[in-house]
């Protein structure tokens, strides 16, 4: 938090009593928080954090258990070909977002002190 002042994004993926308010708790101002794990809890949060961070909390269903478990195996067996990912200098990021928003950026960009 020291160094960045908070991420701008997060995502859940275990949505659990501790995972939450963590993600919360590292959002810069505006910063959102997309939540698709399933293990439950509860998110307790003074009403006043949503307005003085101006953050989001939004949920999604990617799929099934079964798909996960199927998609596993897709990816075990190697039927599923590597995400494509480039690693760029930190000194580059508008140009990786000018590229991302020309897309032009095909998988992942990893941006690398």
């Amino acid at each position: 938090m020291a160094a960045t002042g908070g991420v701008y994004a997060a995502v859940d993926f275990a949505g659990s009593e501790g995972s939450l308010p963590f993600a919360t708790g590292t959002l810069a101002k505006g910063g959102k928080v997309v939540v698709t794990g399933l293990i439950g809890g509860g998110l307790t949060i003074g009403t006043a954090m949503f307005p003085l961070k101006a953050m989001t909390i939004e949920g999604t269903m990617t799929g099934t258990l079964d798909e996960a478990r199927e998609l596993m195996a897709l990816a075990h067996g190697g039927n599923i070909p590597p995400i494509p990912f480039r690693e760029r200098p930190l000194a580059e990021a508008q140009a990786a977002l000018d590229d991302l928003r020309a897309g032009r950026v095909v998988g992942r960009s990893v941006l690398v002190n």
